[in-house]
């Protein structure tokens, strides 16, 4: 008698303080998470085109990302996230632009380049929604706000070949450049998150992101001087710019 009284008694202790720990999880209101992980560009920007020297630049990179979100009521809140990216530079394009510039010449050239990394942050702020399942939280959410783009700046060394295809000992160089411009236009986010306790407050989340925007890109210039030859494109056009981040981090529910 004493023992299934005891089993009762201890199952029923055991369901009240899980019962109390997803009415606690459900009702915290503020949550603050940092965010790491993979990032891959998105939109014309992303896919190299012919005689596009813009389209294809931006690679594969990596992200870091602070957010914090109140939620207002059981299912619906305010999130603000801030991220920056940073991306590997192709500069293939590039390199295709140049050799277009030195067929007019009659040369081929070899090409050794120098790029920087193209950069992306965002301040972004907007709803979120939050669907509990005891104490694992899913929650999504859009967002507006201001995007910084940091286009590469690239600098191609070409030196001239021969028949055979081996550098010619003795020639100059020519170079092919392109410039850096940082442009700030109004963009967007969405995304959603898995959020999954840990111990007390503290939680571990997975989570997927699209940052983008539509940017003015202004007077950038590639620019082919050397050997004789001196040559200037302006490029001024409008290009949708984003990524997408995927990642995993650390919060604090409170």
């Amino acid at each position: 008698m004493i023992k299934p009284l005891f089993y009762f008694v201890s199952l029923t202790s055991l369901f009240l303080i899980l019962q109390t720990e997803r009415v606690k999880a459900q009702d915290t209101k503020n949550f603050f998470s940092v965010t790491g992980g993979y990032s891959l560009p998105v939109g014309e920007l992303a896919t190299e085109k012919l005689n596009d020297p813009l389209a294809g630049l931006p690679g594969s990179g990596y992200f870091g990302q602070v957010s914090y979100d109140h939620r207002i009521a059981r299912w619906f809140g305010i999130k603000l996230s801030g991220s920056y990216n940073q991306n590997t530079t192709n500069s293939g394009p590039i390199i295709d632009k140049a050799n277009s510039y030195v067929e007019a010449l009659g040369r081929t050239y070899a090409w050794d380049s120098n790029v920087s990394k193209w950069k992306l942050g965002a301040a972004l702020i907007g709803p979120a929604i939050y669907l509990n399942f005891n104490r694992v939280q899913f929650e999504a959410h859009v967002q507006g706000g201001i995007v910084k783009a940091t286009t590469p700046s690239v600098l191609l060394t070409g030196r001239r070949l021969n028949s055979d295809g081996q550098i010619m000992e003795g020639s100059s160089e020519i170079q092919v450049s392109l410039d850096r411009k940082i442009v700030n236009p109004i963009g967007f986010g969405a995304g959603a998150s898995l959020r999954l306790p840990i111990a007390g407050a503290l939680f571990f989340h997975v989570s997927g992101d699209v940052i983008g925007a539509k940017a003015e890109v202004k007077d950038l210039a590639i620019k082919a001087v050397g050997e004789g030859f001196d040559h200037s494109d302006r490029i001024n056009e409008s290009r949708f710019i984003g990524v997408v981040n995927l990642g995993a981090g650390l919060g604090i529910a409170f």
